[in-house]
């Protein structure tokens, strides 16, 4: 059996499907120590664990404000 070195590898996305809309924040060394740490904990990269918080924290706001407007 050869190996064809030339033949085509599939192309493994390292993003969800659907995610092609960039953001970019300006955090502190704080906040930076902060997710890098929560990063490393849950063997994750960087902006992985950016855009988890990211959706963590919208699904709250979301959650905050469909309570108060029940209010």
């Amino acid at each position: 059996m050869s190996t064809d070195d030339n033949s085509p590898r599939p192309v493994v996305s390292r993003f969800p499907r659907g995610c092609t809309a960039k953001v970019i924040v300006q955090i502190n060394p704080l906040e930076r120590r902060k997710m890098g740490a929560i990063a490393e904990l849950d063997m994750r990269s960087l902006s992985s664990t950016a855009r988890m918080l990211l959706i963590k924290g919208l699904e709250q706001y979301e959650a905050e404000t469909e309570q108060a407007a029940r209010s």
